[in-house]
């Protein structure tokens, strides 16, 4: 068991603090995001189809979890056919980050090395269990089902991390512990979903073949973690990212989204960044217009 000083190390999803839309969001009535039905999905490619036209665009502002400054505009859509939901995400970002720790040549000492380099990222975020809320460091306890989508890893190959967060007792004797200055005790746990990832580091390469090499490579994922299909592209100026999913995907460690009702999720985007500078919403509420 890890215990840790909240302020020395924040995980993803630090806080769901932020405004949706507006500076000002009451979060006990949450905005509304509505998925349209199609007939025609639309391809996962991160390319803007047709099927798109019938999907209202929602724009929802994050903010820095830490601070809530530095506000940047997403602009998501759903759709939704007989099984599955789509969503479309877009977000400015002039700087395309798509390598993960690469690989970086030394010329002096003819080796490469492989600093922290972070790539961008976009998460969504249901309830599973438990006493659900925005605030990671909450002392509620409860399972959160996130979908994770990173553009120096899964991206290449079209697939998107599927995870939980673990908040509380429920989080396991794994998990990092935070002191809350003596007054509270939080425990935290971020495991993958079970099965095998859509990515593995590639061998540290022995001879130079570029100054920068990328140090993962895609692989076919398994079990419940091939359950969420995702591709992002960028134009230069932002990111386009296109995400489907099965409502139920019969796996116990995900989240089962219901089309009769309204399903609680929000969202976070980092920009080249580690996980203590991510951007976050309020809380959403994703509805599924009739047919």
């Amino acid at each position: 068991m890890k215990r840790t000083n909240w302020l020395a190390w924040t995980p993803l999803w630090f806080s769901l603090f932020g405004c949706v839309t507006a500076p000002d969001v009451d979060e006990t009535s949450p905005p509304i995001w509505e998925a349209a039905y199609t007939s025609t999905p639309p391809a996962i490619d991160g390319l803007i189809d047709a099927a798109w036209d019938s999907a209202q665009p929602f724009a929802v502002t994050v903010r820095k979890a830490m601070g809530a400054g530095a506000p940047k505009q997403v602009v998501l859509r759903a759709l939704y056919d007989a099984d599955r939901v789509y969503v479309l995400a877009q977000w400015p970002d002039p700087t395309r980050s798509d390598m993960r720790d690469p690989y970086v040549w030394d010329p002096v000492r003819k080796v490469y090395d492989r600093p922290t380099e972070a790539d961008d990222q976009f998460a969504l975020q249901f309830p599973i269990s438990g006493d659900f809320d925005i605030n990671m460091l909450s002392t509620n306890d409860f399972v959160a089902d996130v979908w994770h989508w990173k553009a120096g890893r899964g991206n290449p190959a079209g697939w998107i991390d599927d995870k939980r967060h673990l908040i509380g007792k429920s989080a396991g004797e794994n998990a990092h512990v935070y002191e809350m200055g003596g007054h509270e005790t939080i425990r935290i746990a971020r495991p993958m979903d079970s099965g095998e990832r859509s990515y593995s580091i590639k061998p540290k390469p022995t001879a130079h073949i570029g100054d920068t090499v990328g140090s993962f490579e895609p692989k076919q994922p398994s079990g419940s973690l091939a359950d969420i299909r995702g591709k992002g592209t960028h134009d230069g100026s932002g990111w386009t990212l296109e995400i489907s999913r099965k409502f139920d995907t019969g796996h116990s460690d995900d989240a089962v989204l219901d089309r009769g009702r309204d399903n609680v999720c929000a969202i976070a985007v980092l920009d080249n960044e580690l996980y203590w500078h991510h951007r976050v919403s309020g809380r959403l509420l994703l509805r599924f217009a009739p047919r």
